[in-house]
């Protein structure tokens, strides 16, 4: 379908702000919902409209979504913290609920949800994951994978209602524009600063956030209603990944690896460290589970159907770094706390 106006939640975000200014490089009208009190510098000097509101009250949401094409429903909170699991499941569930019905209610054309590849049931081992998983809060992995299952879910819910509305699946997202500070942007700022003596062994399948972006224009365009759509890039390892940055920084890689299963091990007392400290850790049992998954991530779907074509990890990276380091509103050069719970 072809549109011309656009309503994204969560527009300040990592990928929020991104797909804002994808639409507006495709000469699209965008409608931004920001929280009162948001200065918003991911969005400074874009011509965008924008209208305060929050999710959660569904009140402010009538005047945001009211006479637009399509809405990107992007708000939500990522996290792999025992501290954020009751914020998790209400921004990224009771929040989704709230968007759906105002979007019914507005009569928006369409509507595409930004759910993730964790919300989808994971294969067993050396198996293939794709969008015919389905969505089972039950058995998606961590709490913010229930929650996306569960966000999921109402999304379906009102598709058979009515709604025409699609799914997009990213893996880890990566990319220049973090201005809120992802748990990549934090590894990029200590390469940045220090240097760093271990990692931990595993990998994981990326993809850079103007793919996603782009992905997320062509499932409003060419997405199929009810439908999902996995957006993965490339599975890189964790070595080759600090690699990468310590050359960028100039300094030599990391030497020392810890093993998954003792990255496991240590991985159990994160929530009685961040519970004793009030600090959120980078190191969980979610974090390791998702390091040590030996399955297949297949796109191909999106790959036919919507045309995906994302770049390499290693350009992602080196963007990210440039962009990190250069940006005078960027985390490293215009500090924020660390370890926050992002948004999407």
């Amino acid at each position: 379908m072809d549109f011309q106006t656009a309503t994204v939640t969560g527009a300040t975000g990592h990928l929020g702000n991104v797909l804002v200014r994808e639409l507006l490089r495709r000469g699209k009208k965008v409608r931004a919902l920001l929280e009162p009190g948001d200065e918003a510098p991911a969005l400074r000097g874009l011509d965008v409209e924008v209208v305060r509101g929050n999710v959660l009250r569904p009140e402010t949401l009538p005047p945001v979504l009211e006479g637009v094409d399509v809405v990107f429903h992007l708000a939500g909170v990522v996290s792999i913290s025992s501290l954020d699991i009751e914020i998790v499941r209400t921004v990224n569930v009771d929040g989704t609920r709230n968007v759906v019905e105002a979007a019914r209610w507005a009569g928006v054309r369409r509507l595409v949800y930004t759910s993730s590849v964790h919300a989808l049931t994971e294969p067993g081992s050396g198996g293939v994951l794709t969008e015919e998983a389905g969505y089972d809060p039950e058995l998606a992995p961590g709490d913010y994978g229930k929650a996306k299952a569960a966000a999921s879910r109402i999304v379906l819910d009102a598709v058979r209602e009515g709604l025409d509305a699609v799914i997009v699946n990213p893996v880890y997202v990566l990319g220049p524009y973090d201005f809120r500070l992802s748990e990549i942007g934090e590894v990029i700022v200590l390469f940045s600063r220090f240097p760093v003596p271990a990692g931990m062994d595993g990998a994981y399948d990326f993809i850079d956030v103007r793919d996603i972006a782009t992905g997320h224009v062509m499932a409003a365009e060419r997405g199929r209603k009810g439908e999902s759509y996995l957006l993965s890039g490339e599975r890189m390892t964790v070595r080759e990944m600090m690699r990468i940055l310590a050359g960028l920084a100039g300094r030599k890689p990391p030497r020392i690896f810890i093993p998954l299963g003792i990255a496991a091990g240590l991985a159990a007392f994160a929530p009685l460290f961040e519970k004793l400290t009030g600090r959120r850790s980078l190191l969980t049992p979610y974090a390791v589970h998702t390091l040590g998954v030996d399955f297949e991530i297949r796109d191909r779907k999106a790959r036919e159907e919507l045309g995906h074509d994302p770049r390499p990890v290693e350009e992602s990276l080196r963007d990210a770094w440039a962009w990190m380091m250069a940006d005078p509103d960027s985390p490293k050069n215009r500090p924020i706390p660390p370890s926050r719970p992002g948004r999407a």
